[in-house]
């Protein structure tokens, strides 16, 4: 994996994960702010270069980035670099584009955790979704029913 996203409320607990996923995968730590497309094109620009060791981009907040900085970002993502990681944060994970969401792996922290009477329930909604798929339910109101449910849970 090329790309991380760290979801979490709390910019201590942000820096602690960054720090213990930036040392498990053995690279060095480099800061670089992306809110504006001038900043994607800085970037651009930056890994463009070689990289000699394993280097870990750390872009924080990215949920407050503009959506043109988001976009212009993607090409990033799409084609990663060799020895270029990319490791975002957000402290909202609905405030970011589902295209960045796809293409890297998330780690969520602070209390995101299911509990087990959330983990319970959670069955029952896939099982009820799935009961009414097999009737022939309207997949996509079935899908869109499992994501009311689930959020009204927790």
């Amino acid at each position: 994996m090329h790309a991380y996203l760290i979801v979490g409320a709390n910019d201590q607990d942000l820096k602690v994960k960054i720090n213990e996923l930036t040392t498990k995968l053995g690279a060095v730590k480099m800061l670089f702010r992306l809110q504006k497309i001038e900043d994607a094109r800085e970037l651009k620009n930056l890994v463009k270069f070689s990289f000699s060791e394993k280097t870990a981009l750390i872009l924080e907040n990215i949920d407050s980035s503009t959506v043109e900085c988001l976009n212009a970002f993607l090409k990033n993502l799409e084609e990663p670099n060799k020895n270029i990681i990319y490791v975002l944060t957000a402290r909202n994970l609905g405030n970011v584009l589902p295209t960045i969401v796809s293409r890297c792996q998330i780690i969520r922290i602070n209390g995101q955790k299911l509990t087990v009477n959330n983990n319970y329930l959670n069955m029952q909604n896939f099982l009820e979704t799935l009961k009414n798929l097999k009737l022939n339910g309207n997949v996509s109101l079935q899908l869109t029913n499992l994501i009311v449910r689930m959020n009204s849970h927790g």
